[in-house]
């Protein structure tokens, strides 16, 4: 009986902490959507609010959505709060009034995830360095940010993790 009692338990213990393993996209190194995220952070090297404006309308939907995951929160928006093209430009702006990008570094390699019941994602990371147009100084900062796009090709949404507060003082 002991012996039935400890191969039934050690049944069901496998089976409970056994899961099939499910596709649930593919992941791509390379591809238009990687290309399309790196020439857009590249124009972000002119440090020109404008430039970059019109390099997010090229790729992107109208309502394109922006969202600062470490300091827009609430709880309603526990990513952060929604900001369209305009207001995340005049975020940008205030930001290029007082520092530069000197350079713009990959870190690795973006991955686009091709999610099979969801929108597409790229995520990457990135070392800007940045100088404070005041003092001079300098110093980089990391970043990671999704960039998601829609059937039709085009960006619906970027969600990023920036600290202004580690800017170059």
């Amino acid at each position: 009986m002991r012996l039935s009692v400890t191969i039934l338990f050690l049944i069901f213990s496998f089976k409970s902490f056994s899961q099939e393993k499910e596709n649930n996209g593919t992941i791509y190194k390379n591809g238009p959507y990687v290309e399309a995220v790196r020439n857009l952070m590249n124009v972000y090297k002119t440090n020109n609010i404008k430039k970059i404006k019109k390099a997010y309308e090229k790729i992107s939907v109208d309502k394109l959505e922006f969202r600062d995951a470490l300091n827009n929160m609430d709880e309603k928006s526990p990513f952060g709060k929604s900001m369209d093209l305009d207001q995340e430009m005049e975020n940008m702006g205030e930001i290029f009034n007082t520092h530069e990008i000197i350079s713009i570094k990959e870190l690795g390699y973006p991955d686009h995830f091709d999610y099979k019941e969801a929108n597409d994602l790229v995520i990457s990371w990135w070392q800007f360095t940045w100088r404070n147009k005041l003092s001079g100084n300098q110093g980089p900062i990391h970043l990671m940010i999704g960039h998601f796009f829609d059937d039709n090709n085009k960006m619906i949404g970027e969600t990023y993790y920036f600290n202004p507060n580690t800017l170059p003082k």
